[in-house]
């Protein structure tokens, strides 16, 4: 039976405690700043505002690359506008307290609407919504945008084998397209699975054939919309695919190093003992069971109690599948150490596309929510009395209380004894979780003494207190001046801030600088700053600085590693000698700041001189050699070799831009006679040229950059980036996107009753 008044409740308390949760991030002025939130997000959105909206071209990675072409670079995700009303820090923090809060309510509501009652629903959703999965998420907004929508998914799915399904399938296409939009595609299919069984597994219900069609049938008609919404993006993504360092998945021995150890299996219920901001390079001695892709796998020891009852009904075909899914989930994040996750990356086709085996802790985690909440459905109808067992448990915890209270933690005694302070840390850890274990054991005892709803109230308080005391640290935040840059980043941007095109450098960064928050603090202590001061990640995008090293994202065009390897091979000074000619004005090191290149080559450039080449490699080769004259012979790619007289012709000479935008560079030049206009930015399909408004042909010059004919005289050279197939996929998805609101409109006004509810 439906309890509004308890649902709207409930509904109350999760977002009261969402906020709680949350409470130092809202704060005025303070940001979040570790993972990948410092390292590429802020500058992302701080590109995505600047530019007023979804832009196709970054002009701050490599020699530029295509933006929107990365399904993460979530160049279409409608809810971007948060960064164009708060800006790129303060966006980011609102746009992840809102998204995580919008998941604890829908997914409150998604089990109600499958048939959990009040108390079991409030527990899955405090349970899964602050679980080291969705909290790891956090850190990784792109992540966390896809999974937000997972209960609202769920009740669409639910609706549409429920009542009316045409109408709920059109819909869920729609919840579907903004989590294709939200960038992590392999979380969206993880999370229509478990939409699937979720609905098609409810308590209530007995899974038929019927019902198996139509919630896959749902999928699929969604699924369709999805791509309708999408395709844009997806014609974008399609032309970057095969020019991709991606295009044939990830490595085995990539992917298996995000394996969860054996020796590891204790944090699932023992969770890493995070110190408070004030302990400095301590802070990451607590993370004594360490981590692979996510922060925490930290399951909550409160859901455990609840998880062993539910295996009392162990014959329930529901309960048999949220244990299957439980179980599989375990075996992939065991990665290469058990096996599961490797044969099915050798064997099964396409596979190989799921990145890192520790993904599959949503499968693991969310088994593992839906379990509790029937066992917590089985025990709250459970008539047995305990109260003596609830009064031990009850002193217990108060022993254990009044001891971590009397003795606090004193790390400080320890000095810099790193194995004394982790056994010391995982000792108090023991004795926090034994207090949540003992109140929510408890409780339970109480059962048929207490009315079941105070019940499953405390127990689900309990579960937010078990899960906050581990997790709440898990994303600290800083002050509004840690996006400030040092002293030589400010100096250097006072310097160049009238320039027309932005500074060109390269970056030089520690090999064992690593992000990862615990390596991040040990170095430099809480300020954090030293991805700020080294350019990591997307710090050049940030300061509107083109780095080279920069790959720009996780699918970028394989010419980025031909030139890094190409880098790698090389020695002083040659290495600098190919930074030169790719128009590389600076070397930047944190500790010396920027240092001029000899030589270097300005962005565009006249030549008179050029030679002709089929393989793109024997042009990289040649181009890189020390003894090719770089600066007076320009290597074209074509279909076959030749070799222009250039007989008692000028040697090249430089041509001056006069506009340098996302998607558009323009260029004056004046040229002694017929050659080429060379631009040091990158080759890339969808750039076209025109030479005083006639369309020129844009060539690949020098295995990386752009170049066109141009005649004898002085001319205006303007390059655009516009991909045709943007401007056609743009009008077949606004169409069918329109076609497709007409349907779900037409399923409101016509029909009225004839379908059974």
């Amino acid at each position: 039976m439906i309890n509004l008044r308890k649902d709207h409740a409930y509904l109350f308390l999760l977002l009261g405690l969402g906020i709680i949760f949350w409470w130092e991030a809202l704060a005025p002025g303070k940001l979040f700043f570790i993972r990948d939130i410092p390292s590429a997000i802020v500058a992302k959105k701080l590109f995505w505002s600047g530019s007023s909206g979804p832009t196709l071209w970054l002009p701050y990675s490599f020699f530029g690359v295509p933006h929107a072409a990365n399904p993460q670079s979530e160049a279409f995700y409608p809810l971007n506008f948060f960064f164009l009303l708060f800006g790129p820090e303060r966006g980011v923090v609102y746009d992840v307290v809102l998204h995580h809060l919008f998941f604890l309510l829908t997914f409150y509501l998604a089990l109600r609407r499958v048939g959990f009652g009040e108390e079991a629903s409030l527990i899955g959703a405090a349970g899964f919504g602050f679980s080291g999965y969705m909290i790891s998420l956090a850190s990784i907004p792109l992540f966390l945008r896809t999974a937000a929508w997972l209960g609202l998914l769920i009740i669409c799915l639910n609706e549409a084998l429920e009542k009316k399904w045409l109408r709920w399938s059109l819909l869920l296409g729609l919840v579907m397209a903004a989590q294709i939009m939200g960038g992590e595609i392999q979380l969206a299919g993880m999370s229509w699975i478990l939409a699937f069984g979720v609905v098609v597994f409810a308590p209530q219900r007995t899974a038929k054939p019927q019902d198996l069609l139509k919630a896959a049938g749902a999928l699929a008609l969604g699924l369709v919309g999805a791509v309708i919404v999408n395709l844009p993006q997806i014609a974008l993504a399609g032309e970057l695919v095969p020019l991709s360092n991606r295009t044939g998945g990830m490595s085995l021995a990539s992917a298996t190093a995000f394996s969860l150890d054996p020796s590891k299996l204790g944090s699932l219920f023992f969770p890493n003992y995070i110190l408070t901001s004030s302990a400095y390079y301590f802070w990451n001695f607590g993370f004594f069971y360490g981590y692979t892709y996510f922060l925490s796998h930290y399951l909550g020891v409160t859901l455990l109690i609840l998880v062993i009852f539910s295996l009392i009904n162990i014959e329930k075909p529901q309960v048999i599948f949220w244990l299957i899914l439980f179980y599989f989930g375990l075996m992939m994040i065991l990665g290469d150490n058990l096996g599961v996750y490797t044969s099915l990356h050798k064997y099964l086709p396409g596979f190989n596309l799921f990145e890192y085996p520790d993904k599959f802790l949503l499968f693991l985690n969310f088994g593992f929510v839906l379990l509790a909440a029937y066992g917590y459905e089985y025990v709250s109808g459970w008539k047995r009395l305990f109260p003596w067992g609830a009064g031990v448990c009850f002193l217990a915890v108060a022993a254990v209380v009044v001891f971590l209270l009397v003795y606090p933690l004193r790390i400080e005694e320890f000095g810099n004894n790193y194995q004394a302070i982790t056994a010391y840390l995982f000792r108090r850890n023991i004795l926090r979780i034994a207090v949540f274990f003992l109140a929510g054991s408890g409780l339970i005892l109480l059962i048929g003494k207490v009315n079941a709803r105070w019940l499953g109230l405390g127990l689900a308080l309990v579960l937010f207190l078990d899960l906050y005391s581990a997790h709440h640290r898990l994303n600290p935040v800083e002050t509004s001046d840690f996006f400030q840059p040092n002293g030589f980043i400010g100096e250097f941007l006072t310097n160049e801030k009238n320039q027309i095109v932005p500074p060109r450098i390269f970056s030089i960064v520690s090999p064992k600088q690593d992000l990862i928050l615990h390596t991040q603090r040990k170095e430099k202590g809480y300020t954090g700053d030293s991805p700020k001061k080294m350019l990591v990640g997307g710090w050049s995008v940030y300061f509107a600085l083109d780095d080279v090293r920069w790959a720009g994202g996780t699918f970028y065009p394989k010419e980025v590693d031909k030139f890094l390897k190409l880098l790698e091979e090389s020695k002083w000074p040659q290495n600098e000698l190919i930074l030169a000619r790719s128009g590389v004005e600076y070397i930047y090191s944190f500790d010396q700041g920027f240092t001029k290149i000899p030589g270097a080559f300005p962005r565009a450039m006249i030549f008179y001189q050029s030679r002709t080449l089929p393989g793109r490699d024997q042009i990289m080769e040649r181009w890189s050699n020390p003894d090719f004259p770089a600066g007076q012979v320009l290597l074209i790619e074509t279909g076959e070799e030749n070799t222009d007289p250039g007989l008692n012709l000028p040697g090249s000479e430089p041509a001056r831009i006069t506009e340098y935008r996302n998607e558009k560079v323009t260029v004056e030049a004046e040229a002694k006679e017929a050659g080429w206009l060379l631009l040091l930015d990158s080759y890339y399909p969808g750039w076209k040229a025109e030479v005083d408004g006639s369309p020129a042909e844009v060539f690949r010059a020098d295995g990386f950059f752009r170049a066109v004919r141009i005649p004898a005289g002085k001319h205006t050279i303007v390059f655009n980036y516009f991909p045709a197939i943007l401007k056609k996929s743009a009008w077949a998805g606004g169409l069918g996107f329109m076609i497709w609101l007409g349907l779900i409109a037409t399923t409101f006004t016509r029909g009225k009753g004839k379908e059974k509810i």
